[in-house]
C-alpha cells in the first residue's frame, strides 16, 4: 500500500522535469540540482532499505533526471552577442 502511494506521488516529478531536461536553453544552478541529487539519493537508500522497491526505482529515475540536469543544465546558456552600432 505505502509503496504504491509513494510510487504514484514520486512519479509526478518525471513529467514535471521533462521540460527542463529537453530544453537546452534551460539553466538550473548547480547548487540547486546538487542538493536535489543528494537529497533524493538519501531517500532512495531509505526506500530500498525499507523494502519499498517500486518507489525506490521511481525515485532512482527522478534522481537520474536530476543528475542529467546537474551535468547538462548547470551552465548558463551562451548570451547572444550584440553588435555595436
Amino acid at each position: 500500500m505505502w509503496d504504491l502511494l509513494i510510487t504514484l506521488g514520486t512519479s509526478v516529478f518525471i513529467p514535471a522535469l521533462l521540460p527542463t531536461v529537453l530544453d537546452s536553453r534551460t539553466y538550473i544552478p548547480r547548487k540547486t540540482s546538487a542538493a536535489s541529487v543528494l537529497g533524493l539519493f538519501v531517500v532512495v537508500v531509505g526506500l530500498f532499505g525499507s523494502g519499498l522497491v517500486f518507489s525506490g526505482f521511481i525515485s532512482s529515475a527522478v534522481t537520474g533526471l536530476w543528475i542529467f540536469i546537474f551535468l547538462f543544465r548547470g551552465r548558463e546558456p551562451a548570451q547572444p552577442v550584440e553588435l555595436a552600432e
